[in-house]
């Protein structure tokens, strides 16, 4: 069941009937997705991160951890996405990756970039990850299919491959 402010999406939602079809939409700005899908946090970034993105991140994170001993996390890092974090909000990523580290079964990131901008991303990934001590497995991707691939393969559970990929899809399209 959602907490207060949390909602499900019906647009979202439409899969195939054998398949879980709740997700929750925590926030829905046009910088930003959070949302959970089943045992997944999704959260797809199109500008930049802000105090509201930490905020609505802990609260599914919360959520998450009520309901699930483990999870994953997909993190979609749109193409177009400012890549350099102000102290403050990267001070916000680490304290939740290390409050939820040892609950997270993978943290998958796709940046769709290759070459000094992927380098980037990853060593952003990598620095956080160090700093909040992370005892998950990181991986950054280039393609969406791979990471929700390895990542199902961390977290089993009621979604397929296929219905992931969708939901992430789908929750990309949003404007």
């Amino acid at each position: 069941m959602p907490k207060a402010g949390a909602r499900v999406a019906a647009a979202v939602a439409e899969g195939p009937r054998d398949q879980v079809t709740d997700v929750e939409i925590y926030s829905q700005e046009a910088g930003y997705v959070v949302a959970v899908a089943g045992k997944y946090l999704i959260q797809i970034l199109r500008d930049r991160t802000t105090q509201t993105t930490i905020s609505q991140v802990r609260r599914a994170l919360s959520d998450l951890s009520d309901r699930h001993p483990t999870f994953g996390y997909l993190a979609i890092l749109e193409p177009d996405m400012h890549l350099m974090i102000p102290p403050e909000i990267r001070e916000g990523v680490d304290a939740y990756v290390k409050r939820y580290s040892s609950r997270f079964t993978g943290a998958a990131i796709v940046f769709e970039r290759t070459g000094f901008q992927g380098t980037a991303v990853r060593s952003v990934v990598t620095a956080i990850n160090l700093a909040s001590r992370a005892k998950h497995p990181t991986q950054v991707f280039s393609q969406l299919t791979e990471a929700v691939s390895w990542l199902h393969r961390l977290t089993p559970g009621e979604y397929t491959v296929a219905r992931l990929l969708q939901v992430a899809r789908q929750l990309r399209a949003v404007p």
